[in-house]
This record gives structure tokens, C-alpha cells and sequence, in this order.
């Protein structure tokens, strides 16, 4: 059985904004009309420079239990290991307003391992990108973060083109189309197209989404070392996701909402294939507004996943840790704001197979 506990806290900071060549009061104060108009014109006027950040403490600590295959193959021994991760993260986004239309968005990321696997990762330009938006249109092309479902399902560095179409709020909805690949080495990374659509009518929030990830390169057959057999490999040439989410806020402060997942998944050399349901409940309350001290904001998920739904989701735990098996479990964060400009986070996940759970 595996099992993952996670905590992080997180410092984020409020954008540092900048206006070039611009005169924080009107000249002319005498002609109370042209003092106005230049006041309304200063306030169309948007900065054309920002930055904020965020700096991230992570400690997680995970087990597995079981049965693992001799290294000559012939029998089946008892395995227990443990597994502890202690990470810190820093991270810029400067963001550079071209045209009133037009930005280009970067970040900056420092990622610290004091324990655990992989390496340390010093400054490096993460993401950088050119976004175009007016009232209805938003296209974004580059080296950007896809964050999809509350980060649900995904939550993943990509290379490519998004449109975003339409509004929430009105006739069928804010549609939008991505084609590109998962920004990783190209053995590994996967072609990536995702559809949407979102509408939101009254205190209910409907959004439905379809990914479909597949493979540049076929990976190796995953040697079989885990029991149950066929359940070890961590690998799929292709994995297709569709998902539903229904969210209802009977107030401000109150949100409720349920995604329906059904995935599919195979690896050719392995012969693995499966199509599963599963499900991400969650219940948040309040809103961390970084200009607001004394705001915070909760949340509470209770997650049921096949391995075959599992792309890039937000969360600290390693779903890898799952292998093809799976997950339930908990998770919960709290987001408060001690003094304008700072939020402080804490964040815990409690998981395991969902052999295990049930």
C-alpha cells in the first residue's frame, strides 16, 4: 500500500506595478473639466511593467508496503521503503506590456532539493510567452502553464497556441482550443490537445474539458516488479480524458462542486489498457485576497482517480508514487494574509491506492 503525506507553505507577493512617463496628478487643477477628463484618461492608462512572486517550503514523507520481484525474477520478497522530500521553491513573473493588447509574460523559477530524489535547479527562465487580449478574444502562444479544472487533472508546463473565445456568462460560453506538447526532453514529453467550454448560469458553474496526451516516442516496456502484476508500470503511450464539473455557490463565500472524470489509457509494449470513471469532490470557503489583510480562504478535496486520468494535477503529493493503480484520499489548504501583500499557505495530503481503499 502507498501512502503520501505532504506539507508546503507558501509566501506569494502582491505585483509591483509601473507606469512610464505618466504624472500622478493633472496639471492644470484650475479647469475642474479638463482635470476630469484627465483623470479618466490616466485611469484607462495600465502599467507597463509588473512583477510578483511566490516562495515555496515543501516536506513530504511517503511509504510503500509490498511485494516487489527478485532481481533474477524467480520469487516475490517483502518491501518496505520510505521516502522523504524536503524542497524549496522561488519563483518572479515579470510580465512586459507591449501594447495596450499585447504582453509578454515570463517567469523566473529557483528550485532548491535539500532531500529526496532529483536535482537542484538554480534560476532558470520557466515559462515566457506572448498573450493578446480584447473583450472577447485571448490568444497565447509560447512557453506557458496550463492550469486546467482547479488543477484538478492538470497543471503542467506547455509549449505551444491557446485561444480562449467568448464569455462565462453569456451564449454558450468561453471556449477554448490548445495544441502543443508537454515542455519536457523530447523522450518523454507528449502531444497535447485540449478542448473546453465553460458557462456559468446563475450560482451554477458548468465546465466540461477533453485532453488527449500522446507519446512523440514509445516508451520501454515497464518491467513488471511490483505486485499486483500489470499494475507496476508508470507509463502510457496515450491517455485521453474527459471530464465534467459542476460547481454550485449558494453564496460569496461558499463553493461546492464535483468533477466527473472517465479516462482511457494504454502502453503498446506492455500490453496495458484500461477505461475508468473516478471522481474530485471538493468544498471551499472564503477568498485569500493579497490586498486584503486578514482575508484567507480554505479548501477541501477528496479525490478517487484512475492512473489513466492522472496527467500534471496540482498537488505537491507525487502521483507517480501510484504507479497504475490509482488513488483516494484527502487533501486540504489553507490560504490566509497576515498583512497586505503577503499569503501565507499550508497544505496536507493524505492518499493511497485505491486497491487499498476500497
Amino acid at each position: 500500500m502507498w501512502k503520501r503525506m505532504v506539507l508546503s507553505m507558501l509566501l506569494a507577493c502582491l505585483p509591483w506595478s509601473f507606469c512610464h512617463g505618466e504624472s500622478p496628478v493633472p496639471e492644470d487643477m484650475g479647469n475642474l473639466e479638463k482635470a476630469g477628463a484627465a483623470l479618466e484618461k490616466q485611469e484607462e492608462k495600465v502599467p507597463w511593467f509588473e512583477i510578483h512572486g511566490d516562495y515555496r517550503w515543501l516536506y513530504g514523507n511517503g511509504r510503500f508496503r509490498g511485494k516487489s520481484l527478485s532481481l533474477e525474477g524467480r520469487a516475490w520478497k517483502r518491501q518496505d521503503e520510505k521516502v522523504t522530500m524536503e524542497t524549496r521553491r522561488f519563483r518572479l513573473f515579470p510580465v512586459l506590456r507591449l501594447t495596450p493588447h499585447l504582453l509578454l509574460k515570463t517567469a523566473l523559477e529557483d528550485n532548491r532539493i535539500d532531500q529526496g530524489p532529483g536535482n537542484s535547479h538554480h534560476l532558470f527562465l520557466s515559462r515566457a510567452y506572448l498573450q493578446y487580449e480584447n473583450e472577447i478574444l485571448k490568444i497565447e502562444a509560447g512557453r506557458l502553464n496550463y492550469y486546467l479544472m482547479d488543477g484538478d487533472l492538470l497543471d503542467k508546463k506547455m509549449d505551444g497556441f491557446r485561444i480562449r473565445y467568448g464569455h462565462d456568462d453569456e451564449g454558450p460560453g468561453r471556449s477554448v482550443f490548445f495544441y502543443g506538447r508537454t515542455a519536457e526532453d523530447r523522450s518523454k514529453a507528449r502531444k497535447v490537445l485540449v478542448l473546453e467550454n465553460k458557462r456559468t448560469l446563475g450560482k451554477w458553474l458548468i465546465h466540461s474539458a477533453y485532453a488527449d496526451f500522446r507519446a512523440i516516442h514509445g516508451h520501454k516496456e515497464s518491467i513488471p516488479v511490483l505486485s499486483p502484476s500489470g499494475k507496476s508500470g508508470e507509463r502510457f503511450d496515450r491517455q485521453q480524458v474527459g471530464v465534467v464539473k459542476g460547481a454550485y455557490s449558494p453564496n460569496e463565500d461558499w463553493t461546492f462542486s464535483v468533477d466527473y472524470v472517465l479516462s482511457h489509457g494504454y502502453h503498446e509494449k506492455d500490453h496495458f489498457s484500461e477505461t475508468k470513471p473516478g471522481y474530485v469532490a471538493a468544498a471551499m470557503y472564503g477568498e485569500a485576497d493579497p490586498k486584503r489583510a486578514g482575508s484567507y480562504e480554505v479548501w477541501v478535496r477528496y479525490y478517487h482517480l484512475p492512473s489513466s486520468a492522472l496527467l500534471a494535477p496540482t498537488m505537491d503529493a507525487d502521483t507517480t508514487f501510484f504507479r497504475r493503480m490509482g488513488f483516494s484520499g484527502w487533501g486540504a489548504r489553507l490560504d490566509f494574509v497576515p498583512v497586505k501583500g503577503l499569503v501565507w499557505a499550508l497544505e496536507g495530503f493524505s492518499l493511497k491506492t485505491k486497491a487499498a481503499a476500497l
